[in-house]
């Protein structure tokens, strides 16, 4: 029976490509997190506030080789790349943002209701196994840099 074990798993081994154990040490860093607070400093994504921003308003769009697309993956866990969620005393936002290789700086847009969308572009270092983002803008201002192993978060006021 051990001569079965170690069979088995000598196979495995050996069945083991570079390929995959590439895919297994890749990394995908294009989160961004935003709070979001109105003038009063009133935290408007808490679904309790009576101005919430409402998650089913909210639409990403990507804009791949000059086309806007809308973003919807319904076998993905946040099928529209983007999830509301409470961090410690407020509530944020976490968006995955378009990661294209085809652009430079791709760009995202978020439309928050039929009347406000907001743009976000995004430099990335990448290499053969790993996609990192170093540098985030909101509608062309610079909101963050990779500096010192910083995740990527701001706070944005409506």
């Amino acid at each position: 029976m051990k001569k079965y074990i170690v069979l088995i798993i000598s196979l495995t081994i050996i069945s083991c490509n570079e390929e995959s154990v590439e895919e297994l040490n890749s990394t995908l860093d294009v989160g961004l997190e935003f709070s979001i607070v109105n003038s009063n400093g009133e935290d408007i994504l808490n679904p309790s506030h009576p101005d919430c921003i409402k998650e089913s308003d909210i639409k990403l769009y990507y804009l791949i080789d000059g086309i806007k697309k809308e973003v919807y993956n319904p076998n993905y866990d946040f099928p529209r790349n983007f999830r509301i969620y409470e961090h410690q005393n407020e509530f944020r936002i976490g968006i995955f943002q378009n990661h294209s290789e085809n652009e430079d700086k791709p760009l995202t847009y978020i439309q928050w209701n039929e009347s406000e969308t907001d743009t976000i572009e995004a430099a990335y270092y990448r290499s053969s196994n790993a996609i990192i983002q170093k540098k985030i803008w909101l509608n062309g201002d610079l909101i963050w840099e990779s500096i010192n192993g910083t995740n990527p978060y701001f706070i944005l006021t409506k």
